[in-house]
Order: structure tokens, then C-alpha cells, then sequence
């Protein structure tokens, strides 16, 4: 059962320059214990679809269509409405920590308050639950870290004192925005270990944003590929890898490095993704595809259709023979 379900997400920001839609017409699932990434590049609309769906937006933006988790729509929930599930229900680890760690208050004062906003229980109790946190995300000395305040630490320690924060209270739903960026290579391990207890401990639905497909490959169960604002190929992790069919996606895969580095030039797609303040009339991918042709130049791209291996679906007005053709090329020279 879907414990996350958005149908056709449209987020809006007014600028004074017009309006830019963030997130157009954006729908996806997440089923308890599933893990769901979603990849793209920068400005894809990855972070606005997650800040929509926990309420964390400005007043600037306007947000439509239907998000609810379990049975209960969040749309047109009140801000104190919100702010009961957040951090309980649900929670989110944000890219850039300094946007929600307190700057002058101590590391430990924000875990406790995190843990007794939605846990009855004692200061005391909070508190161990909250060093236990530390030291479960690989901070040492975390008694000591309590005492400290967010500018003290790096930044890679203060995105691990919000990923102990988001895990705290085991929520339902985990959102989190590239968790592991800042990390080196073993908290990397040390954080995707953690996630993995929380889904199978409380059956926690993740959607995982970030734009390393090798994390992608490790954690998640279903992946979507997001282009400026929209879904444009979804399906099984396995699926994706050995079947993309997406030109978006092809590009995106083509980029991972191959085994001789020494020798090989990384691919990149070529071109900037459009303004969404005045996207393409056409697909919004035929400026940089070299495989668009005029329908794609002309017409948008069409919804979502299936591509006949299981939940798979494609938004692409190429034929399903050169799509089938040119994702087994590329998945061949992934494995060659």
C-alpha cells in the first residue's frame, strides 16, 4: 500500500519576473518499506517537489493537485497542522544544514526538543536518545558534541547531526535531499545502513533525492528521473539500469565513469536545462537531445506511457524500437 501518494503536483513560485513552475504536473507512489530516488540535474525541480510535500515552502509559491500520506491529504493542512506530522510522521534531511540547524542553540538542545515535541517522555530519557543518535551517524565523542554549536562543527558533521535529527523519532516517511554529499565514503555507508534499519524496523517509505547513481543503485527500489519540473522515465532500479529509455537518462548514465579513467573522456550532455520561467514549447529535452526530431520541437512531450516491462513508463515521442535499440547499446557499454 502506497504510504506516499502525489497526483499531478504543480508548485509555482511568483517572481517578479513571471511565474516559474517549479514542479509541473508531477505524480508518483512510495509504498511502506519502499525506497524511491529521485534523480536529475540541478533545478530540475528535485528539491521543490520535497519542500512541497512537506509544507516547508515560502508564501511566494502556490501548490496544487493532491499529496497524501497514508489516506490523510496534506494540501490545505494549517501550518500547526503541519508541524505535528513533521518530525514525527514524517521528516526530511535538507542539502544545506545550516538551513535548519539553530545557530545559537547547542547541538544537544535541538535533539532534545526534536524528541519531546513528539515523545512523552523525560529530559533525561530525550537526552540519551539523542547521544545515541549522534554516535548511530559516526560523530564521536558525542557527549561532547551536545555541548556544542553548529558553527563549531564541519560541515560534513553538521549534516550528520541533521540526519541524526531527521532519524530520531523513526518516522513514517523520510525525505531525504542528498543526505550524503558532504560524507566521506564510510559515514556514506554508515548513513545508507542507517536508512535501510529505518525501513525495515518502523516499514518507513524514503524518497531518496540526489544525483549519484551509484547510491541509487544501492539503496533504491524504484527510481524517477526528473527534467525541468517533470518525470520523464520511471521505474525498477534493475529496470533502469539495464533498460533506460529515456535520451534524458541515456545522458545521464553515459556520464558514470567507465573502468579505464586513465583513457576514457566522460561523456556530458551538452547545453544548460531551460528557464522554467519560459520553457520550450516543445519537449523539453529536444534542445539538448540528439535524437529530437520535429514533433519534439513542436509538441510537448506526451504523459507517461508504458513501456511494457512492468511498471516502467517513458515520456518520449521516440518509437519504442529506437528507444528498446539505444538503451541496450548504452547498458552493453556499461558492462563492456
Amino acid at each position: 500500500m502506497a504510504l506516499l501518494t502525489v497526483e499531478n503536483l504543480r508548485t509555482t513560485f511568483r517572481t517578479d519576473d513571471g511565474p516559474v513552475g517549479a514542479v509541473d504536473g508531477v505524480s508518483l507512489s512510495v509504498d511502506a518499506g519502499k525506497v524511491l530516488g529521485i534523480v536529475g540535474e540541478s533545478g530540475c525541480g528535485k528539491s521543490a517537489m520535497s519542500l512541497s510535500i512537506m509544507g516547508l515552502l515560502p508564501k511566494t509559491a502556490t501548490v496544487e493537485g493532491s499529496i497524501r500520506l497514508g489516506e490523510r491529504e496534506l494540501i490545505g493542512l494549517s501550518g500547526s497542522e503541519l508541524r505535528r506530522l513533521r518530525g514525527d510522521d514524517m521528516a526530511m534531511i535538507f542539502q544545506d544544514p545550516m538551513t535548519s540547524l539553530n545557530p545559537v542553540m547547542r547541538i544537544g538542545e535541538q535533539l532534545i526538543e526534536a524528541v519531546r515535541l513528539h515523545q512523552k517522555v523525560s529530559k533525561v530519557e530525550a537526552r540519551q536518545r539523542a547521544v545515541a543518535g549522534l554516535a548511530a551517524v559516526g560523530i564521536p565523542s558525542p557527549e561532547d558534541r551536545m555541548r556544542s554549536y553548529p558553527l563549531e562543527l564541519s560541515g560534513g558533521m553538521r549534516q550528520r547531526v541533521m540526519i541524526a535529527m531527521a532519524l530520531l523519532n523513526r518516522p513514517r516517511l523520510l525525505i531525504a535531499d542528498e543526505p550524503t554529499t558532504a560524507l566521506d565514503v564510510t559515514t556514506q555507508a554508515q548513513i545508507l545502513e542507517l536508512m535501510r534499519d529505518l525501513r525495515s524496523e518502523v516499514d518507513a517509505a524514503i524518497v531518496l533525492i540526489t544525483h549519484d547513481l551509484g547510491v541509487v543503485a544501492e539503496l533504491c527500489d524504484e527510481v524517477a528521473v526528473m527534467y525541468a519540473g517533470r518525470i520523464v522515465e520511471r521505474a525498477t532500479v534493475d529496470e533502469l539500469f539495464a533498460h533506460p529509455q529515456h535520451p534524458y537518462t541515456w545522458g545521464l548514465l553515459a556520464s558514470l565513469p567507465g573502468r579505464n579513467l586513465a583513457s576514457e573522456r566522460l561523456h556530458q550532455i551538452p547545453g544548460t536545462p531551460p528557464s522554467l520561467l519560459r520553457p520550450p514549447a516543445g519537449c523539453r529535452f529536444a534542445p539538448r537531445c540528439p535524437f529530437a526530431m520535429d514533433v519534439c520541437r513542436a509538441d510537448p512531450a506526451p504523459a507517461l506511457t508504458s513501456t511494457g516491462r512492468g511498471s516502467a513508463a517513458v515520456a518520449c515521442h521516440l518509437t519504442q524500437d529506437v528507444r528498446d535499440r539505444e538503451g541496450a547499446r548504452l547498458s552493453g557499454e556499461e558492462q563492456a
